[in-house]
């Protein structure tokens, strides 16, 4: 894959203005593991609990996230050999879309995304028969490009005080989580802590550096970079320092 220069603008998102530049975008590879419970629904029955946990929750078209669906019963005990049918939404292939929970009270399969449109939505929903009732549950798959975003806290900085780098990474606006986050700039005399480490479950992560006084205003190239995604954002941080 050839990579691409672009423009992004005082946010860190890619554009055609000179304030931060992101280089490349590749297809993906590992998806970033994050993982979402859905909030169980209910059908006529107290007696079980059913959830269905997707990791990650936002791919690329092409790739595809685990599923599993787990049944307890109202104390969270896992029930083993409760029958669980599952369905998804317009643009989602399921790898099964039926069986039977395991020792642990849960049923895997995987969700692979087969959509022709680049970005959007699957609902996965999954139902589960009982004597007492049937249960269900669902969770949203998101999928289209991933979005690496960068942001400074003060911006512009000052000279010997601290700052905040933030970035954000997100697919169709679902943050990602998990997904290895790396810092680092050609001027050796900002020292990033932490340089590296992976998204929270908002799909961010921080890292503070203090800016170097000389006299003038000044200015760095600041790389962020999602291994995972091979996406990487230069942005130019500018302070002001003392004259003295």
């Amino acid at each position: 894959m050839s990579d691409r220069e672009l423009r992004t603008d005082t946010d860190g998102r890619a554009k055609s203005l000179s304030r931060r530049t992101a280089i490349g975008a590749a297809a993906l590879s590992v998806p970033a593991i994050v993982m979402v419970a859905a909030t169980p629904a209910f059908a006529g029955s107290t007696d079980r609990r059913i959830t269905v946990t997707l990791a990650p929750t936002a791919v690329h078209v092409g790739e595809s996230s685990s599923v599993t669906v787990q049944v307890t019963d109202v104390a969270g005990v896992p029930l083993a050999g409760q029958a669980v049918s599952l369905a998804a939404s317009s643009g989602v292939t399921l790898g099964r879309s039926s069986g039977l929970t395991d020792g642990s009270g849960a049923f895997w399969t995987t969700a692979r995304v087969t959509a022709s449109t680049t970005e959007g939505t699957s609902t996965i929903t999954a139902v589960s028969p009982g004597a007492g009732g049937t249960v269900s549950a669902a969770a949203t798959l998101a999928y289209g490009d991933p979005v690496l975003e960068v942001r400074f806290s003060p911006d512009p900085g000052k000279g010997r005080t601290p700052s905040v780098l933030t970035a954000s990474l997100t697919i169709n606006s679902v943050p990602v989580g998990g997904s290895p986050i790396s810092i680092s700039s050609p001027e050796s005399r900002l020292v990033f802590s932490p340089a590296s480490g992976p998204t929270d479950g908002a799909g961010t992560f921080t890292s503070s550096f203090t800016p170097f006084p000389s006299g003038t205003p000044q200015s760095a190239d600041i790389f962020v970079g999602s291994s995972t995604y091979s996406l990487m954002v230069v942005a130019r941080y500018v302070w002001l320092t003392p004259l003295n």
